[in-house]
């Protein structure tokens, strides 16, 4: 369970647990509500990708077998990783990716979506 106890915002750091985000590289915070659709979508990517890796490997023969094991056990690692909230930060790369929204934590646990809400204010008191 995820507690605020597990970040710490000040300075010039963001941190959960034993992450580290520089704060001057963070221009925005939410919390994402996931709904049905982007779980689907999130169990068929990772489904597509894990089948997509056994049919490269595995010749012709084995591979139509393969793959669809395959794409099974990664529906079933998608449905494993899959969340209803999300703690997201609007984060500036140093590289050319820019600017991004990457995911700081995540729960299915409706206490962790108010902790995750009272860190986006935290958040924006300190980049503000």
């Amino acid at each position: 369970m995820i507690t605020s106890n597990d970040f710490q915002i000040g300075g010039k750091f963001l941190k959960f647990k034993t992450d580290e985000y520089p704060m001057s590289k963070i221009k925005g915070a939410r919390v994402k509500v996931n709904t049905f659709k982007d779980h689907v979508l999130k169990i068929l990517i990772v489904g597509l990708l894990v089948s997509s890796i056994a049919w490269v490997i595995c010749p012709d023969s084995i591979g139509q077998f393969a793959g669809l094991i395959s794409l099974i056990v990664g529906m079933l690692a998608g449905l494993s990783i899959v969340r209803k909230y999300e703690l997201q930060v609007d984060f500036q790369h140093s590289d050319e990716t820019g600017l991004q929204w990457v995911t700081i934590a995540k729960s299915n646990h409706q206490i962790a979506k108010k902790v995750f809400e009272q860190q986006v204010v935290d958040i924006f008191k300190i980049i503000t």
